[in-house]
């Protein structure tokens, strides 16, 4: 029985009318992006929804760069050029080619994906972060055609653990803090934040960067409520990131490298597919620290 290990993202439009978010899938599916090195990904077109979900492929493959330099792996030199004039890979093959999948929750905009699939290959949740930036990037969208209203821009990050923050704010010694806040949808839990997304919306900005450093290096900073309150906002959109010493140990941690994950077994009864969109289904995000006690 094979083990799948799942992470999420949060995907938000702006604006965001009914049936956007598949036909950003559609739109974007089959182009290409670098994610890591040499490596290249692109997603599929989406099926149709399905009780407010609709799920598709991510497809990642190497690719290889004929104009670089080569290496005989035997006599550990550079091949003569008759050696050389011998290679030919066709420029539509790609080498260790692998698939995950997704499934898109319409209602809150949340895409869960593989993050290691049933071969036991694993996708970065960082890296799908990045491919699906790209994919929804402003310079991305700003060629494509839409049906709908075109997003002016649309936030992509991924969903993490809401004790992340408590991590950060036990730094003993916490010398820098940095808080980026992007505006959320509407339909995004904001609760405890309202007078941050507020502000945000009002002054017709979709980002704020704070950074907080300590007078003295010796005390550090004396975190408050307020400080608390935007780095729960950051959960939606953004990240905290806290630096700071333990003692003599120097301590850097950022809220990106706690994504929220589930894993979930494969049964002979359920397929890849039907097990992603199960776990989308379920997900649960925890956006309130109310909800976390």
């Amino acid at each position: 029985m094979a083990t799948l290990e799942f992470h999420a993202l949060n995907i938000s439009a702006h604006p965001h009318p009914n049936g956007i978010y598949r036909e950003l899938f559609d739109r974007v599916a089959g182009r290409r992006f670098k994610y890591f090195g040499e490596k290249i990904a692109a997603v599929s077109k989406p099926s149709q929804s399905r009780d407010g979900v609709f799920w598709g492929y991510i497809f990642t493959w190497t690719e290889i760069d004929a104009n670089q330099k080569v290496i005989d792996t035997l006599l550990m030199q550079e091949p003569d050029e008759e050696q050389k004039s011998k290679i030919n890979i066709p420029e539509n093959i790609g080498f260790h080619w692998q698939i995950f999948h997704y499934a898109f929750r319409e209602k809150d905009h949340i895409l869960v994906f593989e993050s290691r699939n049933s071969e036991g290959r694993t996708f970065a949740p960082s890296n799908s972060e990045r491919l699906f930036r790209s994919l929804f990037s402003e310079e991305t969208l700003r060629d494509i055609s839409f049906t709908l209203t075109k997003p002016n821009y649309v936030e992509v990050d991924l969903i993490i653990e809401i004790n992340s923050i408590d991590k950060i704010y036990s730094i003993q010694n916490l010398r820098r803090l940095e808080i980026l806040i992007s505006v959320p949808n509407g339909d995004d839990s904001t609760e405890d934040a309202d007078e941050l997304i507020e502000r945000l919306e009002k002054v017709k900005a979709k980002r704020q960067l704070t950074i907080y450093t300590a007078a003295n290096s010796d005390e550090g900073i004396k975190p408050d409520e307020q400080m608390k309150a935007q780095s729960e906002a950051a959960l939606r959109h953004g990240y905290t990131r806290g630096e700071g010493r333990n003692g003599e140990e120097k301590i850097s941690i950022s809220t990106k490298s706690y994504p929220q994950r589930q894993i979930a077994n494969l049964d002979s009864e359920a397929t890849a597919i039907d097990t992603a969109i199960s776990v989308a289904r379920r997900w649960t995000t925890l956006f309130r620290r109310s909800e976390a006690d």
